[in-house]
């Protein structure tokens, strides 16, 4: 972390701490910064076995109570890979379980790439 990064992280934690408690913003006008982290899963799998992959993501996901907000499918390569994409939404402390899911996708067969980033924040309309 960086100093510019936390000089403002501290300064606001000592304005918190002294403001009087009916100057603090209660849990449902706190920003979503506060909410669980959005990530995005890619899986660059086989066209032949991106069915069998899908449902095996799906079900490892339901099983970890992680379920997708969104997800997608992409032929890439003339349709020779399929590009499956999920959006969710992951509590820092269930965050062990998506990264223990990400590595056993590495080593399914036919999938050919995985990959797992912080997802933005699509604006409120």
């Amino acid at each position: 972390m960086t100093l510019q990064m936390l000089i403002p992280t501290l300064l606001d934690r000592a304005r918190a701490r002294l403001a009087p408690p009916c100057a603090t913003p209660s849990a449902a006008t706190r920003p979503a910064s506060n909410a669980s982290p959005q990530y995005r899963v890619v899986v660059l799998a086989l066209a032949t076995k991106a069915h069998a992959i899908d449902a095996q993501v799906r079900h490892a996901l339901r099983a970890e109570r992680l379920p997708p907000g969104h997800a997608s499918r992409t032929e890439r390569s003339g349709g020779y890979l399929l590009e499956l994409e999920y959006v969710l939404r992951c509590e820092r402390s269930r965050r062990a379980a998506l990264v223990h899911l990400v590595s056993r996708l590495g080593d399914t067969p036919g999938v050919r790439a995985v990959r797992w980033e912080t997802a933005p924040e699509l604006a409120q309309r």
